[in-house]
């Protein structure tokens, strides 16, 4: 039987053996499929904003929205063209606050520009939902200065006509016809970052479509959103810990076994459990690489064994069981291979456990982690 189960996607609670902080509000998907406000230091249990289905505890990095009017679009660079009214549909929070577009032109849109990092990453997203224009193009637009960043969503079939200069991109359904959609690029030598959205299609008379919730983030990935109202705003980390008898009441230093069952964004650098003596030297995590690989890493000072084990889907649903005994390591992704390692020692003195989080906090998951169970045996391969 495990020692510690911690099942958050059934619970929808926080085991009172885990320390919690967050100094800033954050918003997460509740149950009925709309945004909400969560206050300092409440956990945040997210949901498919579609089924309602629970996918468990939110954990996310620091991010901060650089767009200082995320839901009044009037507040937003407008050219002549443009027309918003506002409050005029209900957004994808419950209430009666989102814009409605309208433009004589699909050669222009709202816009609103912030000062840019050169080199650096930038995730661009907004809220869509259809007017009577099926198309609509999110653009990175700064007066021509860039060589380009765009890509053409249809609202009606849910697929992208174009993308261009971009590292990734993609969309989110919400309830009642709302798409968040996004993109993320790099900057070059340019220091100005501008998130445009207008009509990519020609129908009769005035084009229109609604928007609420831009936006501009940096980071390879978008994150929940942060909503703004005259000025940009930071959320801070999500830090779930355990430590004291709160953690040795359960923890085996010389077998065990974790299983957990997480989703993220974040394949270049993620983590869904470490359990360590609050070092960077001596520790047992999963980690999933700059390459987006999933590994098992048990380290003492001075040497690590065992390691990669298979490559994580972002934003699905992965399943990791890894199990340690000195010299007698296993690991497998997803029902996969079983990988093993037989040669290898254990670290001493592990007092803490961190969920989704790496010592130091410099390794998030950035997703959700609806389940994680340890049992204090070196389980066999078979039930791995």
């Amino acid at each position: 039987r495990p020692s510690l189960n911690l099942n958050f996607a059934r619970s929808k609670t926080l085991d009172p053996r885990i320390t919690f902080s967050r100094t800033t509000t954050g918003t997460y998907v509740d149950e009925s499929g709309f945004i909400r406000d969560a206050a300092a230091d409440e956990p945040r249990f997210d949901h498919d904003p579609v089924t309602g289905e629970c996918l468990g505890l939110l954990i996310e990095e620091q991010r901060e929205n650089l767009v200082p009017y995320s839901e009044d679009f009037s507040q937003w660079t407008l050219p002549s063209s443009i027309t918003i009214t506002s409050n005029n549909i209900v957004s994808p929070d419950g209430t009666q606050n989102a814009d409605l577009v309208s433009t004589t032109t699909n050669e222009s849109g709202p816009y609103v520009s912030i000062t840019a990092s050169q080199n650096t990453t930038y995730t661009l997203s907004v809220f869509l939902k259809y007017g009577n224009t099926p198309t609509i193009r999110l653009r990175d637009f700064d007066g021509g200065i860039n060589p380009g960043h765009h890509i053409i969503f249809n609202l009606l079939t849910q697929t992208f006509s174009s993308a261009l200069n971009l590292d990734n991109y993609g969309y989110i359904p919400y309830l009642n016809g709302w798409y968040r959609v996004w993109m993320t690029f790099t900057t070059g030598s340019y220091t100005n970052v501008s998130l445009q959205v207008r009509s990519a299609s020609e129908v009769s008379g005035d084009e229109t479509f609604y928007a609420w919730g831009g936006q501009i983030e940096e980071g390879a990935f978008p994150t929940s959103y942060m909503p703004t109202s005259g000025s940009q705003f930071t959320r801070n980390p999500d830090n779930f810990s355990m430590t004291g008898d709160n953690f040795s009441d359960w923890y085996n230093q010389s077998e065990g076994t974790f299983y957990s069952q997480f989703k993220t964004l974040d394949t270049e650098d993620a983590s869904s459990f470490l359990v360590s003596d609050n070092s960077a030297d001596n520790y047992i995590f999963n980690w999933i690489d700059g390459v987006g690989d999933l590994r098992f890493r048990v380290r003492v000072p001075g040497s690590h064994s065992f390691n990669e084990i298979a490559t994580v889907s972002a934003n699905q649903n992965n399943q990791s069981a890894l199990a340690y005994a000195i010299n007698n390591f296993a690991g497998v992704l997803n029902g996969g291979t079983i990988l093993s390692d037989s040669n290898g020692t254990l670290p001493t003195g592990i007092n803490r456990l961190d969920i989704g989080r790496y010592y130091s906090g410099i390794i998030i998951l950035n997703g959700t982690i609806s389940q994680l169970t340890y049992y204090p045996v070196r389980l066999p391969n078979s039930t791995l």
